[in-house]
């Protein structure tokens, strides 16, 4: 596996691989229908939220390749400190793309001296994924109100 920085040419796949994921569920689980049309509405938001910041200087952006296959991706916002958009594919969870994804991006935000306070949401539902970044040191701080899905906010101590 190859963790590689981010490109626009990696738009097509970042959107197929965003779509695989709302559609088995792994972004949230049990989608009632109301739900589903807000978490399908988040593909449009990823799509356009990595094509912004491929182009930024505040944010680094990430993909986990093998074979020229994007396995998934992963955003961090500078001055947030925010980690953003950490998606994998379903077929690839469980290979370490997920880690080592998780692991560019704190590195590079380490690069900018930030090591702690780094933030995160998550569908309060998903509980592989609270469970996934609590390895990485982040705990629950709160609900994030105003929500179409109901999200939480986990932050990273250090």
């Amino acid at each position: 596996m190859q963790i590689r920085k981010g490109t626009a040419d990696d738009l097509p796949e970042i959107r197929a691989i965003s779509e695989r994921t709302i559609e088995l569920g792994c972004l949230v689980e049990d989608l009632d229908e109301t739900t589903s049309i807000h978490a399908r509405s988040g593909i449009e938001m990823a799509v356009d939220a990595f094509s912004a910041s491929v182009l930024s200087d505040n944010h680094s952006v990430y993909v986990a390749a093998r074979d020229d296959n994007l396995l998934g991706y992963v955003i961090a916002i500078h001055d947030a400190p925010e980690i953003r958009w950490i998606v994998v594919d379903p077929a690839a969870q469980g290979t370490g793309a997920g880690k080592a994804l998780m692991i560019a991006a704190l590195d590079a935000l380490a690069e900018r001296g930030v090591r702690s306070n780094v933030r995160l949401t998550v569908p309060a539902a998903n509980e592989r994924a609270k469970a996934f970044y609590r390895k990485f040191g982040f705990m629950v701080t709160g609900p994030i109100n105003d929500q179409k899905v109901p999200m939480i906010e986990m932050q990273r101590a250090a």
